[in-house]
């Protein structure tokens, strides 16, 4: 059975690495991309998003799998399978969490706020957007291209998505399925992102008491506006604290280097282990605490005997973004329209898997371009917003000085 059996999954990392390690050989430009990318001082958290973003698309086939022959949305009867969606989610939302907070540890009150907020959306957005355009158009052409709800409706849906909600468009029915759903982690990703600031001046700027009581009160109103539309849940905002938690962690020299030892390599790997096999779910404490355990060692710099070195998996990590935002629409396409046009029963087993497999080659293929062509050049326009910005900046200083003279 697919959706019990951990070998299928073995063999789709197997599949992507491989396709990823070709593209490295054939691509020069990924080549040179990843030429010092291993020198970083959190090359272990890279490699480690290349496994996570690809076990979310592992976990939405068998999903998928299941749907196809029950019609029932649901989590996998396999712990693994189901933790490789959940698990790799929670791990995701450490590694915000880790990345930001120790930036603002670094920094400290010279963290650069402006360039920070311009980052976060010209990271999310250049991608987001065509994907968001894909699924409308998809939809409107599932339906003839008939308008069946007012164009004010409409309008509203589409703002809708636009804050990675997923309303259904144009009365179609469960339109987020055409992507898997994906978008609602995104939601957090913003929370502590427009949270940060405010978390930052209660516990590392530390003012006044009032300032304390002020900013525990804007967090909470975020967690309500924000909340309001996405049912932000507690428990699942609970996992950036393993990460803020690997922060402190890996300030702490001693820690670190036991933390880059053999025994520490296998108690985190043990930890990932039980944590995938023992629960099902990952937003609860003891699975949360496994996570954290297994990522603040990943965060020190353990490379788990060599398993997030290779330039394969750092390539698969540095696409994760688009890997993850994309792979659900183009299961989508692959395991649900193709066969309809090619007359193929995809509920059988000789036919869904070599779809997936052909599903996983075209998704590092796809995720490649994108990163390339649209998120690179997304983050390169953003740092030139905030150039332009800060010259802007500087001259309307100029500006009262020449008139004083």
């Amino acid at each position: 059975m697919i959706e019990t059996n951990p070998l299928i999954a073995l063999a789709a990392y197997l599949l992507a690495i491989v396709t990823s390690a070709l593209l490295l050989r054939a691509v020069p430009k990924i080549a040179r991309h990843l030429q010092h990318s291993g020198e970083s001082r959190y090359a272990s958290i890279d490699g480690l998003r290349g496994y996570l973003a690809f076990g979310v698309f592992v976990h939405h086939s068998v999903i998928t799998w299941i749907f196809l022959r029950t019609g029932v949305i649901d989590f996998p009867p396999s712990n693994f399978y189901s933790m490789l969606g959940q698990g790799s989610v929670a791990l995701f939302f450490m590694i915000t969490g880790f990345l930001f907070w120790s930036r603002l540890l670094a920094q400290g009150r010279n963290h650069d706020w402006l360039a920070f907020g311009v980052s976060r959306v010209f990271r999310l957005y250049p991608l987001y957007l065509p994907l968001m355009l894909l699924v409308f158009v998809s939809v409107f052409h599932l339906q003839g291209w008939q308008m069946k709800e007012p164009g004010l409706e409409l309008f509203k849906r589409i703002l809708a998505w636009l804050t990675f909600d997923r309303p259904d468009i144009n009365q179609y029915r469960h339109s987020g399925m055409l992507i898997s759903n994906v978008t609602w982690t995104l939601a957090y990703e913003v929370f502590f992102y427009m949270a940060l600031p405010l978390a930052g001046l209660v516990f590392i700027y530390r003012g006044s008491w009032l300032q304390v009581v002020l900013c525990l009160i804007g967090i909470y109103t975020l967690y309500q506006v924000i909340g309001w539309e996405h049912s932000l849940k507690k428990h699942f905002l609970a996992s950036f604290l393993g990460g803020i938690a690997a922060a402190y962690w890996i300030r702490r020299p001693a820690l670190v280097t036991w933390s880059q030892s053999r025994l520490a390599s296998i108690i985190a790997v043990l930890a990932l282990v039980i944590a995938f096999t023992a629960f099902s779910r990952a937003f609860k404490t003891a699975p949360l605490f496994l996570l954290g355990l297994f990522f603040v060692i990943v965060a020190s710099g353990n490379n788990l005997f060599g398993a997030l070195k290779p330039r394969s998996i750092r390539w698969l990590g540095e696409i994760s973004y688009s890997t993850y935002l994309l792979h659900g629409f183009v299961l989508w396409l692959m395991v649900q329209r193709l066969p309809l046009l090619l007359n193929i029963d995809a509920r059988e087993t000789a036919a869904y898997l070599p779809l997936v497999a052909v599903c996983t080659c075209l998704l590092i293929l796809i995720s490649s371009a994108t990163f390339l062509y649209i998120e690179q050049p997304g983050m390169a326009a953003g740092k030139k917003v905030v150039h332009w910005l800060r010259q802007r900046q500087k001259g309307e200083k100029r500006l009262p000085e020449k008139v004083a003279r």
